[in-house]
């Protein structure tokens, strides 16, 4: 008897730290993480499949009218995409100068989320579009809710960028306008590179004065590569967006430093992180303090993981190399 209340007690205990894996494993299912976590769409034609990667899936049995974009990200790409009375509602980052490419585009009807279920259950939505980053409380009421979610996860590269693009086209149906935008940025990205291709390669560090720097495989990493740099932060930090100290930074002797120039300091010189940094005592035998190549690029250019991050590699290109010719190019760089 004993003997089979311990086999008993055995299999009880093995079964709920099976239970226990799952539940982990589902719920990671839920959260930001690294790894691909993009709705995948099946069917050339409406209908077409929509899979979230908890398996969970949904029928779209036409193109959606009723749209509500609960990303920045998707905000943007949607304005080159679609006709804005398709949408029910956008991110409140839209509004945001100091976050947004595309301030005063999307009309005040159009509401605005900031990811409250409540609110954006009551809009009914026929589809929403989420990203690995938001909420994932929210995320999971909208996965029970039974209203077709489309998540984005990839923001590592342009490739990743397209691949959105054409993601989100595919599923409003508006490919030829996706095409364009796409093929838009494939010919900026070309001519930056002709024009940069037999110049020196400056040793670039981009520095945030938060402390935060970017290693390889990192929207950032590519953006330097493109416009004629190297990113010396590769292989010193680990990929993406890291933590960086002061003594690092300055050891690395970057011949250019790129920063952000957020909006609320644009236009006041003497708040500009560049003039900031170029002033601290710690960095003045740094070779991009005492060449006065300190550059302070708005943060909308920078940190979009959008169509419009072309922006700041044209900027950052024409800070490099000062003499090459762009197509187009918004002088509004410190």
């Amino acid at each position: 008897m004993n003997n089979f209340k311990l086999v008993l007690f055995a299999l009880l205990l093995v079964l709920f730290i099976v239970f226990i894996q799952f539940k982990k494993e589902l719920f990671v299912l839920f959260e930001e993480g690294q790894g691909n976590f993009t709705t995948q769409v099946t069917g050339d034609d409406f209908p077409k499949t929509l899979t979230d990667v908890t398996g969970i899936t949904y029928q779209l049995k036409q193109p959606p009218q009723r749209i509500l974009s609960a990303t920045l990200a998707t905000d943007h790409i949607l304005s080159d995409l679609i006709d804005p009375k398709r949408l029910v509602a956008v991110s409140s980052y839209v509004d945001y100068p100091s976050l947004s490419n595309i301030v005063g585009f999307y009309d005040k009807g159009i509401s605005r989320t900031q990811g409250e279920i409540e609110s954006m259950l009551a809009l009914q939505p026929d589809l929403v579009f989420v990203a690995s980053y938001s909420n994932p409380e929210t995320v999971r009421y909208l996965l029970r809710s039974g209203i077709a979610i489309v998540r984005l996860s990839e923001f590592r590269s342009f490739n990743d960028i397209f691949n959105n693009i054409n993601l989100v086209a595919e599923i409003t149906n508006n490919q030829p306008q996706a095409k364009n935008v796409i093929n838009r940025i494939q010919n900026q990205i070309t001519h930056i590179q002709t024009q940069v291709k037999n110049l020196p390669k400056p040793r670039v560090l981009y520095y945030d004065m938060n402390g935060y720097s970017v290693g390889g495989n990192s929207l950032m990493d590519e953006a330097i590569t493109l416009s004629g740099g190297i990113n010396i932060a590769q292989g010193v930090l680990a990929e993406g967006e890291q933590k960086i100290s002061e003594e690092v930074a300055i050891s690395l002797q970057p011949d250019v430093i790129v920063m952000n120039q957020w909006v609320f300091n644009q236009n006041q010189d003497a708040d500009s992180p560049a003039k900031i940094l170029a002033s601290k005592a710690a960095w003045k035998n740094v070779p991009a303090i005492r060449n006065n190549r300190v550059y302070a690029v708005p943060g909308t250019w920078l940190r979009s993981v959008s169509q419009h991050r072309i922006k700041g590699v044209e900027a950052i290109a024409k800070l490099l190399h000062p003499t090459i010719n762009l197509q187009e190019m918004d002088q509004d760089v410190q």
